[in-house]
């Protein structure tokens, strides 16, 4: 009786562990993509505020003349 319980219980364990690493599976993959998304908007960010600092002195520049 005791063999048969450890082999459900076992059964019940490998299935859990395979779930558990599939959903492993699907949160690094959900993270990496969050990954990329972030460093392209920094990146367009970044773009962006170089772009206002040469339109800013060149404000500065017409008004001061």
């Amino acid at each position: 009786m005791a063999k048969y319980d450890l082999e459900i219980r076992a059964k019940e364990r490998r299935l859990e562990n395979k779930q558990l690493k599939k959903r492993i599976k699907e949160l690094t993959f959900s993270r990496d993509e969050w990954k990329v998304k972030a460093t392209k908007r920094k990146e367009s960010l970044d773009e962006l505020n170089q772009k206002l600092l040469i339109v800013k002195k060149n404000m500065q520049q017409i008004i001061g003349l």
